[in-house]
């Protein structure tokens, strides 16, 4: 039997990132710096011949009128760019804060801070983000929303990196994102039960239909014997 939603709850909200508090990371040639947006954070160091430095890159998510069950939805994002670079700060740290906002179908949002280690190591060797924790991840929430649950909220890697639940690796030359998941259950109605007088008349319908029976049965049986 299909169930269909206990009511018309739409789900909207935002998955909103930042990065601030670098330290350690001023002596490279550029040192890191932070976009004034705070989604951006540019890591010490230049490639050849561009100069850009690696990066890594908040995308901000939006979701809006969500209306049904959805499996491994995108809250949050980063992307990292790693390029091999020079004049590197090879070991630092950098605060990134993710905060989920629900507007509808009532508000309620939380944040999590996590405190990165960065590290630049001498290629070929990956480059390391360190401290970005599923355990942090899972202690986002609850989120109390009305016909609607909240479930499975953890990353996930996509691209040239790997993720395995607290460090995220990238080789040189590696374009990898991170990706925040969840699942969103829409809470389901029992078929609706009849009003009283559908009931009446169900019954009255029963009686009815008994008394037929009754009837052809007492007329058999009147019938004389061959």
């Amino acid at each position: 039997m299909v169930h269909s939603p206990a009511n018309a709850a739409v789900v909207s909200f935002t998955g909103d990132g930042n990065f601030s508090n670098v330290t350690n990371c001023s002596g490279g040639s550029p040192g890191c710096s932070i976009s004034a947006d705070k989604n951006v954070l540019k890591m010490s160091g230049a490639s050849w011949p561009t100069g850009q430095p690696s990066t890594l890159t908040i995308t901000d998510i939006t979701g809006t009128n969500i209306t049904t069950d959805q499996n491994d939805y995108v809250i949050g994002m980063i992307t990292w760019v790693n390029r091999a670079t020079y004049n590197t700060d090879q070991n630092f740290n950098v605060q990134y804060t993710f905060t989920l906002n629900f507007t509808s179908p009532n508000n309620s949002f939380d944040s999590q801070v996590f405190n990165l280690n960065i590290t630049q190591p001498t290629n070929p060797t990956p480059d390391n983000v360190f401290n970005i924790s599923q355990a942090t991840l899972n202690n986002l929430g609850p989120f109390t929303l009305n016909g609607v649950t909240i479930s499975d909220i953890h990353f996930a890697e996509y691209g040239d990196g790997w993720y395995n639940g607290s460090t995220w690796k990238n080789p040189e030359y590696g374009t990898s994102t991170l990706k925040i998941l969840a699942d969103f259950t829409f809470a389901t109605a029992a078929p609706p039960v009849p009003e009283a007088s559908t009931w009446a008349m169900m019954i009255l319908g029963f009686a009815g239909v008994g008394f037929v029976a009754y009837r052809r049965k007492r007329a058999g049986s009147a019938l004389p014997a061959a």
